[in-house]
């Protein structure tokens, strides 16, 4: 007799809310861990800053990260504090927010899109993640942001069609497209 190994959920830790501490580290984890750079088998997300267009609004890129484990100690972690968020809002109140929430999604009580849609009405002025997922759902999925974002590196008239899928031979040239894409 086999026996077969289940794969251990891990909690999601919530650290303690200091912005300054935390800004310097999500800089230090996205500039020198390469977090905007894909490598296969990670998983990603796709953010855009929330704040109005004259402090910078808009403007997102992807991240990725080997497990979605990670992804969502990145989220708990740093979402509040990565891209700044209004003055007038208790950025710590809004990020014990998002933690709870991310821990309720790693748990499995909360589905992503679930999770997606709480974290970013919490998040509201600060960050709002567009997409989360693997390669594999980006090329081929059948979301709407994977199918725009397909039709965009395509043709811009393909977004219309639902964007065709991204086939092997083009897989490099999408994933240097996505380190440009958002900014």
């Amino acid at each position: 007799m086999t026996a077969t190994k289940t794969k251990a959920k891990k909690s999601i830790q919530l650290k303690n809310f200091d912005e300054e501490k935390l800004n310097e580290e999500v800089i230090e984890l996205i500039n020198c861990r390469g977090l905007n750079e894909y490598k296969k088998g990670y998983v990603g997300l796709y953010a855009y800053s929330d704040a109005s267009g004259a402090a910078g609004g808009g403007t997102g890129c992807f991240l990725w990260f080997p497990s979605f484990q990670e992804l969502y100690q990145f989220l708990a972690d740093y979402f509040v504090v990565w891209l700044p968020g209004p003055v007038c809002v208790d950025h710590g109140l809004v990020f014990h927010k998002v933690g709870k929430i991310v821990q309720e999604l790693a748990s499995g009580s909360k589905t992503k899109n679930e999770a997606m849609q709480l974290i970013n009405q919490a998040a509201k002025g600060f960050s709002q993640i567009e997409w989360m997922g693997d390669m594999e759902s980006l090329c081929a999925g059948d979301e709407t942001f994977a199918k725009t974002i397909r039709g965009q590196f395509y043709d811009a008239n393909e977004s219309e069609k639902g964007g065709r899928i991204i086939q092997k031979d083009d897989r490099q040239r999408f994933i240097e497209f996505l380190k440009q894409y958002g900014f």
